[in-house]
């Protein structure tokens, strides 16, 4: 999806459906730039995800504005941004370098959501005085349609539901294969549940004893939005703390579903993380004990992307 994005992006000499021309990165603007731009970025979530390259003009010529600050420019305030006006800690994006014909330009590349993303705030914004204009209101759900980013129609709810039922149809038909070729003599054993705890063998044979294992929702009961409300609660003083800090932490420790499977789990690849009492403990800690820690980490992760 990454590379596919920014060979579009590099090629592309008007908007369309996940490409979107900025003309200049001005977020001292506030209000107005960053109600346009989370509209945007949120309708290409809602879409097929897509790219926002800052430095062009509609017709895709190079614009007078120096864009490049966006390059340096701290992904969790993005984040927030989006938060501020959706109530959802998403950041499934990344800032980019795309090289055009005409130069080297920043660019936000979003990726898809699984569930549409909703704005639960007005986004509204002076354009001269005592005018306003309205991007979005409460309740309203945005989709690419084209080049712009427009309400949502019946259709888009019906491509939206169609995408993510894809996606569980090829998860279910990935498990389905792997019956399919699992080796001769090779059993499948669907046992009961008792309570909140799984049976499990741990051999082909059926007549081995099971284990007990304990339910993941025990082990691991924070989803994002929740691991970042205990964090903050645990290191106990205001921090600026939001789901961009969570992939930089997990990007700095190395912490995935195979290496660390005590602080982080997904149940099935398509999954949103859970997290554990574990990872609370590990982060409000190294939080606590370094005051640059968090910094270090988005700095990891940053460079990590530009390199």
């Amino acid at each position: 999806m990454r590379e596919e994005l920014l060979i579009l992006a590099e090629s592309a000499i008007t908007e369309e459906e996940r490409v979107d021309f900025k003309r200049e990165f001005s977020p001292e603007k506030k209000t107005a730039f960053w109600v346009e731009t989370v509209k945007d970025i949120v309708a290409m979530a809602n879409t097929n995800g897509g790219i926002l390259i800052f430095g062009v003009n509609d017709d895709g010529s190079c614009s007078e504005y120096d864009c490049t600050p966006l390059l340096s420019f701290d992904p969790a305030r993005i984040t927030d941004q989006i938060n501020k006006y959706t109530g959802v800690q998403f950041s499934e994006f990344q800032i980019s370098e795309v090289v055009r014909s005409n130069g080297k330009f920043p660019a936000i590349l979003v990726l898809p959501t699984r569930m549409p993303i909703v704005f639960c705030k007005v986004g509204s914004y002076e354009v001269e005085p005592s005018k306003q204009k309205t991007a979005f209101s409460v309740g309203t759900l945005y989709f690419r349609h084209g080049a712009k980013s427009e309400p949502a129609s019946q259709a888009d709810i019906a491509n939206s539901f169609n995408r993510e039922l894809g996606r569980v149809r090829e998860e279910w038909l990935g498990n389905i294969r792997k019956v399919v070729e699992a080796a001769p003599g090779a059993s499948v054993i669907i046992s009961e549940t008792s309570s909140s705890k799984t049976t499990v063998r741990l051999t082909r044979d059926p007549s081995a004893p099971a284990v007990r294992v304990k339910d993941l929702t025990e082990t691991h009961p924070y989803r994002q939005t929740e691991v970042i409300k205990e964090i903050k609660k645990a290191v106990g003083r205001p921090i600026k703390f939001n789901g961009h800090d969570i992939r930089s932490i997990r990007h700095f420790e190395n912490i995935g579903h195979a290496s660390h499977p005590d602080f982080l789990h997904k149940p099935h690849e398509l999954a949103s993380p859970q997290y554990s009492e574990s990872f609370v403990d590990f982060v409000s800690k190294r939080v606590l004990e370094d005051k640059e820690y968090l910094k270090k980490c988005r700095t990891s992760l940053r460079e990590s992307k530009s390199a």
